[in-house]
């Protein structure tokens, strides 16, 4: 079967320095790949690249059957993907209301809304007339899921989204992302929190120095600690 997103040989950089060495990955659909490594590998730069944020100079980045390496971030999000970037990088200055009123001018057709949001995230509705400089962390990071749901995505992109987060509020942001894999969205995880990582993955994929270096079952992994010492320096 075909996957749902499929990355061949993709080399990626910045001015001049290459971070990724020929990556080949497949996110199936319904599926959750959780993307693991120490900091620095490449595993933003990837996430970066197949969202177009990063202009890869070989490889391709293939979405149910179309190209997309080197297209623009807006045909690559018309093509359904979304990304949650580290740090969320809400528009600070805005309501809860406008941030999520930028994203529904670019929406794809399909259930997300901004009630469909709210409902599935009544923080947002209760904290809707407040900047997202006046929002926690956790209430930030729900705003950037949200926002990205409204692209209406058949993949989302995940870059760190426990990253600064006290332990409750990962646990809520888990819980959100189990419900929106229940609902059989896809999604490929860049997740220093292990424990997050494995509660919502299938399939564990770990790069070292820009190329991924193994891939199996999230519970394969689990079982051999000597293997995860050795890929990511913990048990």
């Amino acid at each position: 079967m075909t996957p749902l997103l499929q990355v061949r040989g993709l080399v990626a950089g910045y001015a001049g320095s290459r971070v990724l060495h020929g990556v080949d990955l497949d996110v199936a659909e319904g599926s959750t790949v959780a993307l693991l490594g120490r900091n620095g590998v490449g595993k933003s730069t990837l996430v970066a690249a197949v969202m177009g944020m990063v202009r890869p100079s070989a490889g391709s980045v293939v979405m149910e059957g179309r190209e997309l390496a080197g297209k623009p971030s807006d045909v690559i999000a018309r093509a359904g993907i979304a990304i949650v970037p580290q740090g969320r990088r809400v528009f600070a200055p805005l309501t809860v209301e406008e941030n999520l009123a930028i994203s529904v001018r670019r929406k794809r057709p399909g259930r997300w809304d901004v009630p469909a949001v709210y409902e599935l995230l009544p923080r947002l509705a209760e904290r809707r007339g407040n900047r997202g400089d006046q929002l926690s962390g956790g209430e930030q990071q729900m705003l950037a899921i949200g926002r990205a749901l409204l692209a209406n995505p058949r993949l989302l992109l995940l870059d760190e989204p426990s990253d600064g987060l006290a332990p409750a509020v990962v646990s809520q942001v888990a819980d959100v992302l189990a419900t929106l894999i229940q609902e059989g969205l896809s999604i490929l995880l860049v997740e220093q929190n292990l424990r997050l990582a494995f509660q919502l993955a299938d399939e564990v994929t770990v790069m070292q120095k820009g190329e991924l270096v193994l891939r199996c079952p999230t519970l394969d992994f689990r079982s051999d600690e000597a293997r995860a010492r050795q890929l990511l320096g913990v048990a």
